[in-house]
């Protein structure tokens, strides 16, 4: 699957091979095997949310990114990304009427990198116009 990673100055395609992408100095990406299918566009078509894991290759950060997988007929491609968190600790994501629902623990003033505290259970809809790479859902 190919996935665009970057923000709205500078968008690179990557591609995952066996679910991982590595390019040194830049990016390592991962799928953490947490997916789910629906009809997030409402076009009929099955799509895919998929929760990839991305370092940016500058230090010990692992961004959490919900992305979804729209079908176009053919195949699924990546139109949007929303991001979850650093060192998120997913729970569960499900399909509910088109949108999905990311139970997970995310960070709060006063948690170490790695010790995300906050349970919190996410609704995301798809929206071509959000690409909200590193952008916190509120």
């Amino acid at each position: 699957m190919t996935y665009f990673l970057g923000n709205e100055k500078h968008t690179e395609a990557v591609t995952l091979k066996n679910g991982k992408f590595f390019k040194r100095y830049c990016w390592d990406i991962f799928y953490d095997n947490w997916y789910v299918y629906g009809d997030f566009n409402h076009d009929g078509l099955k799509d895919a949310a998929v929760i990839i894991v991305v370092n940016y290759g500058g230090g010990n950060t692992n961004d959490y990114m919900l992305t979804f997988l729209i079908n176009d007929g053919k195949k699924l491609i990546h139109r949007a990304s929303q991001y979850l968190d650093n060192w998120a600790i997913i729970n569960s994501i499900k399909e509910k009427n088109g949108k999905v629902i990311v139970d997970m623990y995310v960070h709060q003033e006063g948690d170490c990198n790695a010790g995300p505290s906050k349970r919190v259970r996410n609704v995301y809809e798809y929206s071509p116009d959000v690409f909200g790479l590193r952008k916190k859902n509120s």
